[in-house]
């Protein structure tokens, strides 16, 4: 006799046993149900609550009731005689072919994208944590009334899947910070005697954002360059033509054009960056960064261009460690491009400040990073959704500046937006830096908030989550701070 074979007559035989010890169970309660009611009635017969002749009826009727019903629900395990080397059928209810809802539980977690079981209305039986997320299920668990998917065109699928109708491709758009986008595939289950559909998600994110930043990268190059290019084209035209033995016109051109090609440089190279963020900005970083260090080592960099300018930068901190998850190079670039806009839009003898501080809560950094000025006008460029009881290292850098008006507020981030186009390109700005700064601080699940005061100057601040274990909470502004005071309503 093979391997199978025996394997095949020990697994009829350990179900047999099953069936067995299953039936003996159920004779036992039964053969104990009569007697409870048997005691029942003769003590009600004894307290002369009822004759013999209607006790004796009354424990009939209910022998009989007992015996049918009995008989009805035996198990079809009970019916059917196992045949040696031959398994049993595949709907057989035995013990060993029921899966539980903690064995389709385990079956969706070892799945390595967003899944779920669910009724064709929608009612989910069992999902992993990424379809938790996703479709934003109750994560204290199902309960007693089920979690129900409240996304109209995946309840449409289910509708259809249930009518018998064909199903159209499905895509669907999760909004968040960023948004993300999934591939939705449906199967038809049969379990636990239900008619159950398995909703399997692939995700598309990195997909559409790539597809994303090549158009807008292509767009935006186009739109940018056409200036320049067409300012180079003149220049040219008119070297070659009109001041072909001009030399004091060529010294004054090519000085333009080789400003014009720099600005092309610096535009090429924060178009490519922000398209490298932003096709990454899904992807939250992991790395351990010591935010306070980071901001520390570039104050120290570009104390002598401000030196230069007659800027006075200073560093006021009031904490050594602000360890946060990042990625370095990106951190970097969000406090350069914050500071060297203050230094851009701040006339010499004036000071910008850069203060750091760690260990706040939500309200204590939205506080420091941007309502600090009683009369100042404030917007969030960037709000994230932490985590319960999180704390944040909090970086500001404010300005002695002429401040930005109110109604350019909202629109600060957006790609190449200009308070003011014709001072921004004298002072060798793209448009982009800010834009930047939202996204990369977008990544790292933190948020940004400006306010400004014209006349008064401008300030950045940014926040982001502290890693857990290294966070402790110090709720204290630095010394030497500006005069603050309570957040006005805009």
């Amino acid at each position: 006799m093979s391997l199978g074979q025996n394997a095949t007559q020990d697994d009829v035989k350990s179900k047999t046993t099953a069936s067995i010890l299953t039936e003996r169970a159920r004779r036992r309660d039964f053969v104990v149900l009569a007697f409870l009611v048997l005691v029942i009635v003769i003590i009600l017969f004894a307290s002369g609550t009822i004759s013999a002749s209607e006790g004796i009826t009354a424990f009939l009727i209910f022998v009989f009731s007992a015996i049918a019903f009995y008989l009805s629900t035996e198990p079809e395990s009970s019916r059917k005689a196992f045949v040696a080397n031959e398994p049993p059928s595949s709907d057989t209810k035995t013990d060993g072919a029921t899966i539980s809802i903690t064995e389709i539980q385990k079956i969706i977690n070892a799945y390595p994208e967003a899944a779920l079981v669910c009724g064709y209305d929608g009612r989910v039986v069992s999902a992993n944590p990424l379809a938790i997320d996703v479709f934003r299920l109750p994560r204290s668990g199902m309960g007693l009334s089920p979690s129900i998917i409240r996304r109209p065109d995946v309840l449409d699928s289910l509708e259809n899947m249930a009518e018998g109708r064909t199903l159209k491709p499905l895509e669907i758009e999760v909004a968040g910070n960023p948004d993300r986008y999934f591939r939705v595939s449906l199967q038809a289950l049969r379990l636990m005697g239900n008619d159950l559909v398995l909703i399997a998600l692939d995700e598309l994110t990195e997909l559409r954002r790539a597809e994303k930043a090549r158009a807008d990268f292509l767009a935006n190059a186009s739109h940018e360059l056409r200036t320049p290019l067409t300012s180079l084209s003149g220049f040219i035209e008119t070297m070659r033509g009109p001041a072909k033995d001009d030399p004091e016109a060529w010294d004054r051109f090519l000085e333009i054009m080789h400003g014009q090609t720099d600005r092309m440089r610096r535009l090429i190279h924060d178009l490519l960056s922000l398209s490298r963020i932003e096709l990454n900005e899904h992807r939250r970083p992991d790395q351990k960064i010591n935010l306070s260090g980071v901001v520390a080592e570039n104050v120290e960099a570009l104390v002598p261009i401000a030196t230069d300018k007659g800027i006075e930068l200073e560093l006021i901190s009031s904490a050594d460690s602000a360890p946060v998850h990042g990625v370095r190079d990106e951190l970097v670039q969000v406090i350069q491009n914050l500071i060297d806009n203050a230094l851009k839009y701040t006339s010499s003898g004036s000071k910008v400040r850069v203060e750091v501080s760690a260990g706040l809560d939500l309200e204590q950094a939205r506080t420091f990073a941007g309502r600090r000025w009683v009369s100042a006008s404030r917007v969030s460029i960037v709000q994230s959704t932490p985590e319960q009881g999180a704390r944040f290292a909090v970086l500001r850098v404010s300005d002695e500046g002429a401040g930005i008006p109110r109604q350019h507020l909202p629109r600060l981030g957006e790609r190449f937006y200009r308070v003011d186009e014709g001072r921004d390109r004298s002072v060798g700005g793209t448009g982009l830096g800010l834009a930047i700064v939202k996204h990369i601080v977008a990544r790292h699940r933190g948020g940004l908030m400006v306010e400004s005061e014209e006349g008064y100057g401008s300030a950045f601040g940014i926040w982001l989550p502290m890693i857990a274990e290294a966070a402790e909470p110090q709720n204290t502004a630095p010394s030497g701070a500006p005069p603050s005071g309570p957040p006005e309503t805009n």
